[in-house]
């Protein structure tokens, strides 16, 4: 499929800025990791809930691919929210150390 072109993957331009949107809640205490993915799953057919596809994307990744895209767009939507920059100042970058929203036990992935 061919798009124009513009910052970002078009998947990238919906999905991150969601994903960022999810962590917010957590962070205000609206809803637990579990049930922001539980909704999703539930209610909107998604087969993963957004907190657990940033825990395997990386959220180093997610708070990087956020910020570019936050740069050369402008969308505030983009710019990583404090949860996310907190959760890899703490080294908890999701499914590859272990630690993310969720626990995925002592080993790195």
């Amino acid at each position: 499929m061919v798009v124009r072109d513009s910052p970002g993957f078009v998947t990238s331009r919906l999905l991150h800025p969601m994903l960022n949107a999810a962590a917010r809640l957590v962070g205000a205490g609206t809803a637990t990791a579990q049930e922001v993915d539980a909704l999703m799953e539930g209610c909107l057919g998604h087969p993963v809930g957004p907190l657990r596809t940033a825990d395997l994307i990386g959220l180093d990744n997610l708070v990087d691919s956020l910020a570019a895209l936050h740069e050369r767009t402008g969308e505030e939507s983009c710019r990583p929210c404090g949860v996310l920059e907190e959760k890899v100042r703490n080294g908890h970058l999701g499914r590859k150390s272990g630690q993310g929203f969720y626990d995925y036990g002592k080993e790195p992935w």
